[in-house]
């Protein structure tokens, strides 16, 4: 992976190549909408910047929350790497225009916490797992672990919980699903995204039934009961990643906590995918947001669970 450098940085104050490519290497493991990986990644000294950068047409991301979701958790990847090679890591973000820039810098050197090392080297064990989870319920204590891995300034999670929540969120779901599934313009724009491998959408990402179904709709998608979806739900454990505002850099703090719930399920050998789609209509966050009680601003859907040992997830 190319990684930019300044030619005036070098000597003991700058990351050594061997070094760069430890970070690159870290971003380039990050799940990403449609696996386009939406920034550039610069380094300067002991600064590594990730730079947004505009690659989806309107129809799928017309505010850009997935991309800003994809580089946030791009900069959790970054931390947890510069951490790994024993430095403190202070990031940072700014927006420029309608793009947000952000940055890790290693400030001074500090051996990294067992947490973080545990989830830097789940890094390359990261997969999005859109089939049916085992039945079998997560390990006692594993909701609270997940939740403790996302906190973060401005960034809250909500499980949901109970027959009644589930059923809201079910309908709430297969509302947008039909929306998308309805929208022409839409789907001419999601089939030219489709590719079996490489940048674009893999065709197994479009699941057949429960949440997977409604994640991400195609014209052709059979969309679950209402009953079945909620049924799923409450069989599965789905947390709401929220945060306090919903600018652009609460997009990017929203995706990089995400990471860090991701990579501890990793660590844990535990399998897990996202949604967002669904959560780019104002309506479905505000109705999720007063169904579930939050005053925050819901911007990912995770579902965690035990995985079918032979199923495979793609990253």
């Amino acid at each position: 992976m190319s990684v930019a450098r300044a030619e005036a940085d070098g000597g003991r104050d700058s990351w050594s190549e061997a070094e760069s490519a430890v970070l690159a290497e870290a971003v380039h493991c990050a799940p990403s909408v449609h696996n386009t990986r939406p920034w550039e990644l610069a380094i300067h000294g002991r600064t590594a910047e990730l730079r947004e950068r505009t690659v989806l047409a309107a129809q799928h991301d017309p505010e850009g929350r997935d991309r800003r979701i994809s580089l946030g958790a791009a900069l959790a990847n970054l931390v947890l790497a510069i951490r790994g090679l024993g430095w403190a890591a202070e990031a940072a973000t700014r927006l420029a225009g309608d793009l947000v820039t952000a940055t890790a810098t290693g400030t001074h050197r500090s051996r990294p916490a067992d947490a973080e090392n545990r989830r830097r080297r789940a890094l390359t064990d990261r997969r999005s797992h859109r089939h049916a989870f085992d039945r079998r319920e997560l390990p006692e204590g594993t909701r609270d672990v997940l939740l403790e891995a996302l906190a973060a300034p401005g960034v809250t999670g909500r499980w949901i919980a109970g027959a009644d929540e589930a059923l809201a969120v079910a309908r709430l779901l297969d509302y947008a699903a039909r929306v998308f599934r309805g929208d022409a313009e839409y789907q001419r724009e999601l089939a030219l995204w489709i590719t079996p491998r490489g940048r674009g959408v893999r065709p197994e990402a479009f699941g057949t039934g429960g949440l997977a179904a409604v994640g991400l709709t195609t014209s052709r998608t059979r969309l679950p009961d209402e009953s079945l979806l909620a049924a799923r739900i409450q069989r599965e454990a789905v947390l709401v990643v929220a945060t306090s505002a919903d600018t652009p850099q609460d997009h990017v703090r929203a995706g990089a906590a995400m990471e860090q719930a991701w990579l501890e399920a990793a660590s844990r050998n535990l399998a897990a995918s996202v949604m967002t789609q669904p959560l780019h209509l104002e309506e479905v966050r505000t109705g999720l947001a007063q169904h579930l009680g939050l005053t925050a601003v819901p911007q990912v859907l995770m579902r965690f669970g035990l995985p079918v040992e032979a199923e495979v997830g793609d990253r």
